[in-house]
Parts: C-alpha cells; sequence; structure tokens
C-alpha cells in the first residue's frame, strides 16, 4: 500500500516581516497591561531590585575584606532597611507637621482665595463658574483634607512596607550566589548577563549621582527656606530631594508647595524669592547639569528620559516615575543590549559616542577646509 502526496494542499507561507512586526506589538500591549494590573507589585519588586544592586558593592567590599559572607549580607541589609526607616519616617513627621502648620495660615488662604476671585473674574473676564472651580480648590478644608490624607497614607503603608523589607532581605541574601550564576549562564547566553551586568553598574551610577545631586539641591533649598522664614523648610527640602530622582518634573512638583507656603508666610517679596532661587540654581543643578551627567552616564538621550518618567508613571504610578530611568535601562537591556542585532538601535536612545566622533571628524574636516580656502 503506498501513500501519495496531496498537491492540492497548499504549505504555509513563511510569515512576513510585517506580521511578525504586528505579533510583537501585540505582545508587547499584553505584557504592559499585565504589568499595570499588578503594578503595586511590579514596582516595589524593581525597587527592592535597584536598591540590592545599589548596597552590593558594600557586600563584597565587606566579603573582601575577610568578614563572613552571612555577616556582610545582614549588613548590606541593615544600611538599606536604615535608608528606608529614615525616609519613611520623615515623609511622617513631614505630613504630621503640614496638618499642624495648614491651619494657622487661614486668614491668608481666605484673603488670597479673594484676591484671586477678583483677579479671575474681574482682571481676566473668566466666568463665575470657572472661577468657583479654582477658588474651592484653596478652600482651607480642602487642603487640610489632603494633609490628612497624605499622613493616612503614610501611616498606612505598612503592608507594603514589609512586602518591600521582605524582598530586599531575600535578594540580598541570594546575591551571594549572582557571580556563580551569571558565570554559569554567561558560558551560554554571554550577550544576556553582559547587558544584565551593564544595567546593574549603570542603574548604580543613576542612583548615587541623583542621590548626590539631590542632597545639594536640598541642602541650598533648605537655607534658603530657613533665610526667609518659610515655615515647614525641612518638608519642602525633603520633597526637592525625593523629586530629584524624578528628571525635569520633579522641579516643578517641589517647586509650587514651597513657592505658594512662602506667599502666605511671607508675602509677595518671599515668593518672588523662592521662585527666583528654584527658578536659577534648582533648575540649573536639575534640569541641565544633572540630566546631562545621567544622560551622559548611563547612555539615555534627555528625549527619552523624559518620555521614560510619563511613560512608567502612567504605567506603575508614583514608583514608576521615581525608577523611570533605571526601568528604561533594564527595558534597554532586554530588548537592545542582550541582542547583537539590535545593535544599531543605540545611538537612538542615547549611546552616541561613535556619532561624536563622526561628528568631531566633520568640523575638524571642515575646518581645514576653511582655513585652505581662506589661505588662498
Amino acid at each position: 500500500m503506498s501513500t501519495s502526496h496531496d498537491s492540492s494542499v497548499p504549505e504555509a507561507a513563511p510569515q512576513s516581516s510585517g506580521g511578525k512586526v504586528l505579533i510583537s506589538l501585540a505582545a508587547a500591549v499584553i505584557v504592559l497591561f499585565g504589568l499595570s494590573r499588578i503594578s503595586s507589585i511590579v514596582g516595589p519588586v524593581f525597587l527592592a531590585l535597584v536598591l540590592t544592586i545599589c548596597v552590593y558593592p558594600l557586600k563584597q567590599r565587606l566579603i573582601n575584606r575577610g568578614v563572613p559572607a552571612a555577616l556582610a549580607a545582614f549588613s548590606t541589609i541593615v544600611a538599606v532597611y536604615a535608608m528606608i526607616g529614615a525616609l519613611v519616617a520623615s515623609l511622617w513627621v513631614s505630613a504630621v507637621q503640614l496638618t499642624r502648620l495648614l491651619p494657622q495660615f487661614a486668614p491668608q488662604i481666605t484673603e488670597l482665595s479673594n484676591d484671586l476671585r477678583v483677579f479671575l473674574h474681574d482682571t481676566l473676564g473668566i466666568g463665575d463658574e470657572q472661577v468657583r472651580a479654582v477658588v474651592d480648590s484653596l478652600d482651607l478644608r480642602v487642603l487640610i483634607g489632603t494633609a490628612y490624607n497624605l499622613l493616612g497614607s503614610a501611616m498606612n503603608v505598612g503592608s507594603g512596607l514589609v512586602f518591600l523589607l521582605l524582598l530586599i532581605m531575600f535578594m540580598s541574601i541570594d546575591a551571594t550566589y549572582f557571580p556563580t550564576i551569571l558565570a554559569v549562564v554567561k558560558e551560554k547566553r554571554a550577550p544576556v548577563v553582559e547587558a544584565l551586568s551593564n544595567f546593574a553598574k549603570l542603574s548604580r551610577s543613576f542612583m548615587v549621582m541623583t542621590t548626590i545631586f539631590g542632597a545639594i539641591v536640598a541642602a541650598l533649598n533648605l537655607a534658603l527656606l530657613l533665610v526667609l522664614g518659610v515655615p515647614g523648610a525641612g518638608l519642602w527640602a525633603l520633597l526637592s530631594f525625593v523629586c530629584g530622582f524624578i528628571p525635569f518634573i520633579g522641579f516643578w512638583i517641589s517647586l509650587v508647595p514651597a513657592a505658594i507656603m512662602a506667599l502666605l508666610a511671607g508675602g509677595l517679596p518671599t515668593f518672588i524669592g523662592v521662585v527666583a532661587f528654584y527658578g536659577v540654581i534648582n533648575s540649573l543643578i536639575q534640569s541641565i547639569i544633572q540630566p546631562k551627567f545621567v544622560s551622559g552616564t548611563v547612555n539615555l538621550n534627555m528625549t527619552l528620559t523624559f518620555l521614560s518618567v510619563i511613560f512608567w508613571s502612567a504605567l506603575l504610578g508614583p514608583l514608576g516615575a521615581l525608577m523611570a530611568v533605571p526601568l528604561s535601562l533594564f527595558a534597554r537591556a532586554l530588548l537592545v543590549d542582550s541582542h547583537p542585532q539590535a545593535a544599531w538601535l543605540r545611538p537612538f536612545i542615547g549611546d552616541i559616542a561613535e556619532s561624536k566622533t563622526m561628528l568631531a571628524a566633520q568640523r575638524a574636516a571642515a575646518k581645514a577646509a576653511r582655513s585652505k580656502t581662506a589661505g588662498k
């Protein structure tokens, strides 16, 4: 008995490149949608990962000096816990301070609301309904309610904080085996290991550099606010430090409440002083100097850095905004750096070393051509 091939059945045609692109985009949308649904888990997990990466050199240094691995891991865990504890305590104390400050400025808030109503309605000619909506947002009860909500949020971080602390503990313990694991995986997936190692190095550099710049800005803001007598100076300085981890947008977030409090406490001259100082010093450091260092260190251009903040904050919320740059570095490591065939994409996302060399050569050639022409 013989079998024959039915030529009437068409063979499966190879999938076109356009179809592959559509499938990849659909898969990406599904993954991003899934991440947004579990953002309360993804955000803390990634934060714990970045913090573990940041303190890993401390652990290795202790081990190299003869400290037992278990004691070195315990020391790094305690160091991270101390940093998180100090930050949470500062935020809680600041929220309490804010709830006590606002009632003291009830007359100023009422006067400011009346002046704003007159300016919007009589000077700008804005309708009554729109004016009422704007003025109502300055109502003392609304501001106090917001402050109490912040205080409640600070007091209700228990479960999330425990989850984060446990993650950091487990990751710090498991980090003991990371070098060996990477060495084993590198034999089969060398580009992936190199990409992840580079991600860890760049994320650590970003966090360290941002912490340094944030501390400088916070110290300058604290000194200015204390000199001007703005209430809650420590709160606004702490806010500027935390917002320093949000490129470009963080500056404006920290400016608004400090400027409003300056206006309520010291009037227009104090308000102008705070705005001018923030506008010059803070924008110079956080919007010009810091992004230049960050973009050059992590090889992300300024456009992509800005879009990262918008994208990750929309996907993961506040933690997405704070971790926007490390998240983008992680995505680049998985999607670009770990695939040698995707190396051509690197110049578009900030790795412009070759472009700088080419541009310098072109400028030198143009200069030589001009000199030769002038010599004739």
